[in-house]
């Protein structure tokens, strides 16, 4: 793969994850947090309590985002997860079609390796990129 063509691919991608992560953000996770905040903080005003049942208080406050976060990070590991499979199948075909010794390969057909690659790994990317949605429902009904 060209790395101009693999670098725009990979921008492309970061982009609409970056984008999904910043909405979460806005909609469902800093609300979260400001609770997560506010519910540590009164966990510490009843001076009377033992430093183990304010730190319990306040890990009971932080479990909502903890299991948010890891929520998230779940889903955007299966992401990469299927895309990199999407790609090395790219990959796998384009060497079943070419031969497995790159080494062999003529000139043109490194070209030709390397632009049937680019192609097949940027319509992997779409295909993910299409998944976001799906992704954004899902960890808002898990909230």
């Amino acid at each position: 793969m060209s790395n101009s063509t693999m670098e725009a691919t990979q921008w492309k991608v970061k982009q609409a994850v970056d984008e999904m992560i910043d909405d979460l953000d806005k909609n469902y996770l800093r609300d979260m947090q400001k609770s997560m905040f506010l519910c540590s903080a009164k966990c510490c005003d009843n001076k009377k309590t033992t430093r183990d049942a304010v730190e319990n208080c306040v890990e009971s406050c932080n479990d909502g985002m903890k299991k948010a976060q890891g929520n998230l990070e779940r889903e955007l590991g299966g992401l990469q997860d299927q895309l990199s499979r999407c790609a090395m199948t790219c990959y796998d075909k384009l060497v079943q079609q070419f031969g497995p010794d790159v080494n062999k390969y003529t000139e043109s057909q490194k070209m030709s390796f390397n632009e049937k690659l680019d192609s097949c790994v940027s319509v992997c990317a779409d295909d993910h990129i299409k998944l976001i949605p799906a992704i954004k429902k899902r960890f808002a009904k898990n909230l």
